[in-house]
This record gives structure tokens, sequence and C-alpha cells, in this order.
């Protein structure tokens, strides 16, 4: 009987080996194997690269050779090989560590209409190929019948090849079936490749001021896994230090974007984002902000539509007033100062509350901040403000309640990401500074790591990272895994979480982890980084 087998894959990279093509000094989580053909279902193929694993914009295919053989050392005339593809269904939400509450968001298809989950779904691709019909002739092995689902090729010296563009979506995925056609042959020869999964591969420039503590790069890529992205840290390169970046907070974004313009020597290369290990983002005070008052006060209500805020009043003067701490039935919510305003008679300080804002419904977008931004929750002491709506409960404290009212303190950034401004817009970047010497996760006494550097910086990496895909913070969610412990890494410690009727769930501050919640998992595989202006991949 005469049989098929898949030789080679051109363009499938098997994870955890070696890949040849690396420049000096970096590695890859993935390199191109010969005969590897995916039968263990962890197969890549790489978004916006061509054979080669070189940047090719729209461009994501793979190149499959067969080897047929017969016992009759020859084919009948006009024998052919008929290909043919299938989306199998993505396993990801299958996964026991996945929470079931999440499963409906990262897997839609294997649901119903009421969230009942029926079963695993094929044809869940949501990517589009960059050419259709999606078969493509390789020189020597002509192509015809080709559809979107299947082709056929000559046979030349007992091979055929032929090319396959893929979609364009992380996790996308697909198998290949090739299967000889020939008149007069009993039987089916036929062999087909394992599930090849879409991933983005981006490598991330590493940079480290002298007197930084290394960061535990290592750990991070695990972390974008679940979103089909692979993380390539090149070794780090040590710069001088520069103790602070700026004068002070309100100059800190300008001069840190013009800082990593001027150490990130990849910037503007496609497929690369970087990460800078800096030491303190500008001098900070030693000790929290001075207590300015304690005591009772009562939380009001002033505005119109979506300029309606919450406020509460003080005696004396305190324009220097920074946040607002509220204690009641074992609680403790702090809520930063908009805007300070002095009245007389009696001399006292009206502070305007800045609301907690929560992002719980954005959506993949072109990696501007408008986008990611686009349609936010604010909730303030007493009420939710959605648009022009406002509505109880909020965080539910009442009306009449403890405060502490502190001025300027020590809490300042631990992470950014320096965005870039193309005309009128403002886009992430792919670039990530984490500042080594937070007082939080360093001790300046002592001039060494805090216990726990390691687990708290490497949160704060994620976050960061995960706005170079033009993801908002503050979604306001558990992360996607079960048993339900920790919440997404793109909240704020001092942040509630948010239930499935977008109201706040008490006691869920300080449970950040460093995993992604569903949303931030299925909307960042959904992005499509070359249309993001910011990053200036040509």
């Amino acid at each position: 009987m005469s049989a098929v087998r898949i030789i080679d894959i051109k363009g499938l990279y098997q994870p955890g080996f070696p890949d040849s093509s690396a420049p000096p000094g970096e590695t890859r989580a993935a390199g191109y194997n010969p005969g590897y053909t995916s039968l263990d279902d962890q197969g890549r193929v790489y978004i916006n690269r061509n054979l080669d694993g070189q940047w090719a914009r729209n461009t994501q295919l793979i190149e499959i050779t067969v080897e047929v053989t017969s016992p009759e050392g020859e084919l009948p005339e006009g024998a052919r090989i008929r290909w043919s593809a299938r989306d199998p269904d993505d396993p990801f939400n299958e996964r026991p560590e996945v929470h079931p509450d999440w499963a409906p968001t990262i897997d839609e298809n294997d649901f119903d209409a009421a969230e009942n989950y029926v079963g695993p779904a094929k044809d869940d691709n949501e990517g589009t190929p960059d050419t259709s019909p999606d078969w493509e002739e390789v020189e020597g092995y002509s192509l015809l019948d080709a559809t979107e689902t299947s082709a056929s090729t000559a046979i030349e010296g007992m091979r055929s090849k032929i090319r396959r563009h893929m979609t364009d979506i992380a996790g996308d995925n697909l198998i290949v079936r090739a299967e000889l056609e020939a008149e007069g042959l009993a039987g089916s020869a036929a062999d087909e490749t394992g599930i090849m999964t879409l991933w983005r591969r981006i490598d991330v420039e590493y940079i480290r001021m002298e007197s930084a503590h290394p960061l535990a790069v290592e750990q991070v890529p695990a972390h974008f896994e679940p979103v089909f992205t692979q993380l390539d840290f090149t070794e780090e390169r040590v710069i001088q230090d520069r103790q602070h970046l700026a004068l002070d907070a309100g100059t800190l974004g300008e001069t840190a974007s013009r800082f990593v313009s001027e150490v990130f020597s990849r910037a503007g290369e496609p497929g690369w984002f970087c990460l800078i290990a800096a030491l303190e983002p500008h001098p900070v005070p030693q000790a929290r902000g001075a207590l300015l008052f304690t005591g009772m006060v009562t939380i009001r209500a002033g505005g119109e539509g979506e300029r309606r805020m919450e406020y509460v009043e003080i005696p004396g003067e305190h324009q220097d007033a920074s946040y607002v701490t509220f204690g009641w039935d074992g609680e403790q919510i702090s809520f930063s100062v908009a805007i300070a305003t002095v009245l007389a008679d009696p001399p006292r300080t009206r502070l305007w509350l800045e609301p907690h804002d929560i992002q719980s419904e954005f959506t993949a977008g072109d990696g501007s901040v408008a986008h990611a931004y686009r349609d936010r929750l604010f909730f303030f002491p007493r009420a939710r403000r959605r648009g022009a709506a406002w509505e109880p409960p909020g965080y539910g404290i009442p009306a009449r309640v403890q405060a502490d009212v502190r001025g300027p303190g020590a809490a300042y950034a631990a992470g950014m990401s320096p965005t870039i401004d193309v005309g009128p817009a403002r886009y992430f970047a792919g670039r990530t500074i984490i500042f080594t010497q937070h007082r939080a996760w360093w001790d300046p006494g002592l001039a060494e790591p805090r216990p726990g550097f390691e687990q708290r910086t490497l949160h704060t990496i994620v976050h960061e990272l995960t706005h170079a895909f033009g993801m908002p913070h503050k979604c306001g969610y558990f992360d996607y895994r079960t048993p339900r412990r920790t919440t997404c890494c793109m909240n704020y410690r001092s942040h509630w979480m948010i239930d499935a009727d977008q109201q706040l769930i008490p006691g869920t501050a300080d449970r950040v982890g460093t995993d992604l919640c569903g949303r931030h998992v299925k909307e960042t595989r959904r992005v499509r980084l070359e249309n993001n202006r910011g990053l200036r991949w040509r």
C-alpha cells in the first residue's frame, strides 16, 4: 500500500527547541525543528512573520512537504496530493486551571446563548488570512482546485509541497491533512499535522541600570502564554545609573519618554518591546503625608451629569490635602483629592474626591489610550457614575463617616509605560520601566530588596507589558484562574472588584495577582499590534 508522510513544515516552531536563527546572545522559546509536525499539538506559527521567521506585515504562513512511497516504486499517472484544512476547537477554556466563569468569554462557541457549556466546538477562529484562497503554489508543484478548505498539488520525485496562509489572531489554530489521490490505488494513504496555533513572537530588549536589582524576566513569559504571545528577552544590557528620572511627578511622563527614546536601541524595529530596570522615578517623601484632619465628615454630591462628583468638607485651610481615607464597619478605602477649595464663613476646605475608575468593557483596539479608556465606570463613596447616570451604592460608605485627611506623601509610581504622541492621539508603545528601588520592595537603609521583591516586581512587569498591547488597567475582575484567589494583575491594590452587575464586591482590595482576567486574555489575543501607530512598526 502506498503511504504519505508529512516530513517537514517550514514556518512551524517547536517550543523548547533551540532557534538557530536567533542572534548571538539571544534565546528564543521555540525554534524550527526539521521534521516536526506538531503531533504534540504545541506547534507555533508566528503572526506577521515570513517562512524564515523575519518580520513581514500581514504575513503568517507555513510550507508543508510530504513524501510518498509506493510498493511499486512509482505512482499512477495523474496522482496528486489532496490537501485539506480544518479549524479545531480552541482547548484553552477546557484547561483545569481556567475558572468556569471565564470560559464563555474565552471561547463562546463552546456555550449556548444562556452560557451553558455544550462542548468543544470547532470552526472558532476569529482572524482573517492575508490572502484568498489560503493555499499558495510552491514552484514545481502545480496547484489546482484551490478553495478555502482544500487544494491539490502535483507530485514530483515522490514529493509534494504547498503553502498555507494562516489567520491573524493569536490563539487561532489549524490542522492540515495530506491525502494521496490516484486512480487504481486501493485504500487511503494520508497523514496530518497536529494542532498548529497562531502566536505572536515579541523580542524584548532588557536594559538595566548598573545599581538596579535584576528583574526575574525568566518568569515573565509564562504569564503571556494564555494570550499566545511568546516574549523572548535579550541578555541584559547595563547602562549608567540615573538615580531619579525626573525632578517630580509632574515632569515624570515627559522625562521618562525622552529617556526611553535615548536608551531603547531597537525602538521602531518591528516586533520589539523594551523593559528597563531603573532606580527611582523622582525624589519622594520619606514618610506618609502629614495628617491634616481626623474626625467625622459628611459625604455630599454636587455638579450635574458627567461632572457630578462627591465631596467632604473639613475645618481650616488645607489646599495641600492629597487624599481622604474613610473607615467604617471594619472597611477602609482611600480617595485622592481632585480639587481642594477653601471656603469662608466658617473657614473650611471642600475636598472634591477623585473617583475610582473601572474599565470593565474594554475591547482590543489600535493601541491608543483613547480607545483603551473609551468605556468607563466611576465609583464614588456612595454612588456609581456611568456616563451621566448616577446611582447608588458605590462603595456603600455611610453619609456620615470617620475620615482621615492627609497631605502629599510617599505614594508614587512603581512602574510605567511611557506613551508616544502621534498627531493628536496618544499611544502605548511597548516601552516599560520598572523602578527597582521603590520603597514598597526596596529597603534603602540596607540597600537591598525587601522580602517578596521578585514576586511584586513580577506583577508590575506583567501589568506594564500588558499596556504594550493597548490594554487598560483597572478592569475590576478576578484573574482567569480557579480556584478564585487573586484578581487580575491590571487592577490597583486599593480598589474593590466588580460583580456581574458591575457593582462593587466588598472586601476585594489587596488581592491583585500576576495573571490576567479572562477578558484581558481574550482581548489581548485579538490585538493587531501592526496597527498601533505608536509602535512605528513599518
